[in-house]
Order: structure tokens, then C-alpha cells, then sequence
């Protein structure tokens, strides 16, 4: 029997599992910034619910009806909350 080799993500999941605490935030941060990078003219068909609910937050942003949170904001808050360092 011949083990199933495993995939990229896979891999990665695991190497992963044996950063220290900071290095994963190292890798979280960098890999978020990569996710940012992608090929815009691959982007995603979302389904007509989900076109929906953007349609229907767009519309409650442009009355006035969003709070936006800076994104700074939000990943301190959760850093904060894991006890990561800034």
C-alpha cells in the first residue's frame, strides 16, 4: 500500500503547526498580504444570494447605515484577544 502523498495546503498546514506563536503571526500577516496580490481577472462568480447581501451592504453603506472599522483596528482587537504581540 503506498501512502497518499499529501497536498500543498496540506504541507503547509503542518509546517505551519511547527512555527513558534510569533512566526505564525509573521505568516498570517504575510500570507493575508499575498491573498490581497491575486490575479484580479480570476476573480470569484459569487452566487445570487451572496450578490445579494453585497448589493443589499452597499446600498446600507451609501445611506449612511455601515460603521466601518479600519482594518488596523479590527486585526489589533484580535491580536489583543489571541495575546499576540503587535
Amino acid at each position: 500500500m503506498t501512502a497518499a502523498v499529501p497536498s500543498p495546503v496540506d504541507s503547509l498546514i503542518e509546517a505551519a503547526k511547527r512555527l513558534t506563536r510569533d512566526e505564525r503571526v509573521d505568516f498570517f500577516d504575510r500570507f493575508t498580504e499575498v491573498l490581497g496580490n491575486g490575479d484580479e481577472s480570476e476573480s470569484a462568480t459569487l452566487s445570487p444570494e451572496w450578490m445579494a447581501e453585497v448589493n443589499r451592504r452597499i446600498a446600507d453603506d451609501e445611506a449612511g447605515l455601515s460603521e466601518w472599522i479600519p482594518a488596523a483596528d479590527v486585526l489589533q482587537a484580535l491580536r489583543a484577544s489571541l495575546k499576540l504581540p503587535a
